[in-house]
């Protein structure tokens, strides 16, 4: 069994370009820096890349695709209908896709007021355990794979209190709720795969800042630890990277952005038959690039 996982997509709209002041002060002000800082010209190509990678799904007979947040930049409702047009087709189609939000799919306190992540994709987030979900909400979601993988969404997104800081917070209720999760006989026998979209490190290691990390990081490395979890997968840092997290041995992986100039690409996992996977990591910067393995194979 195969499984794809892309992140951080921040799609451009198919669209004319809206004014600076659309979508509030918050937008003016990230407008604003992406221009002045050169951040929107690095996704000009973001459609093209995502239909690559599309297609390797179909070429490489990949059974399942997890996306780890951050579809959007601005958390616009005509970004979101861009990226559910993008996806197609695996949009159409909930077994086949995991979708997690990311920081920028909550930007503003209107998209998370008015539910844009959850109106736009709610084929999406029907639980295979639907009794562990929180009540009003979707998140830990639970998609079970054929009869060998699990994978389990959680929420880790806000909407920041100032533009500039992007920390994550899962959440007691939340955590309560997975931990429980865990314990169903379900998933005794499978391969459990962890989706959220703030990570506990950034790509060089270190444990990431309070301003834009994982705040309760600790306690769901825990978790995964009591609960056999396979693996975390996460976006939100841009750059691709893998880590074994000595303190609890949950193999964590970073899934960068795979549509963003110079760091194009995704990780490949394979669940073996024997139990346990195996990643490849797959860099489409590289002119022809094929799935490699990377230097973080996994037993």
């Amino acid at each position: 069994m195969r499984v794809l996982h892309l992140s951080d997509l921040h799609l451009p709209l198919d669209a004319p370009a809206r004014p600076v002041w659309h979508g509030g002060w918050r937008c003016a002000m990230a407008q604003v820096e992406m221009r002045l800082l050169g951040r929107a010209a690095k996704f000009l190509d973001a459609h093209e890349v995502l239909a690559r990678i599309l297609e390797d799904v179909e070429r490489l007979g990949v059974d399942h695709v997890v996306l780890s947040g951050d579809l959007t930049t601005l958390a616009l409702d005509e970004e979101f209908a861009t990226a559910r047009r993008a996806l197609n087709p695996l949009s159409g189609d909930p077994s086949r896709l995991t979708i997690v939000p990311g920081n920028h799919d909550r930007y503003t306190p209107g998209s998370f007021r008015e539910r844009r992540f959850e109106r736009h994709f709610a084929d999406h987030l029907q639980s295979d355990l639907p009794e562990y979900q929180q009540a009003g909400g979707f998140f830990p979601l639970a998609r079970l794979v054929g009869d060998r993988l699990a994978v389990v969404a959680l929420d880790s997104s806000l909407v920041p209190v100032v533009p500039g800081l992007a920390y994550g917070r899962v959440g007691r209720r939340q955590l309560s709720l997975f931990r429980a999760m865990l314990a169903d006989l379900r998933l005794r026998d499978r391969e459990v795969m962890v989706a959220v979209h703030h990570g506990p490190y950034d790509e060089k290691g270190l444990v990431e800042c309070r301003s834009r990390g994982l705040w309760d990081a600790a306690d769901l490395l825990s978790i995964c630890r009591e609960g056999g979890v396979g693996a975390l997968l996460h976006g939100h840092v841009h750059g691709r990277f893998y880590r074994l997290c000595t303190g609890s041995g949950v193999r964590i992986y970073g899934g960068g952005s795979s549509t963003q100039q110079g760091r194009e690409g995704y990780w490949l996992y394979q669940l073996r038959s024997t139990g346990g996977l195996t990643a490849e990591e797959v860099d489409l910067s590289i002119e022809d690039a094929v799935p490699r393995l990377a230097a973080t194979r996994v037993a």
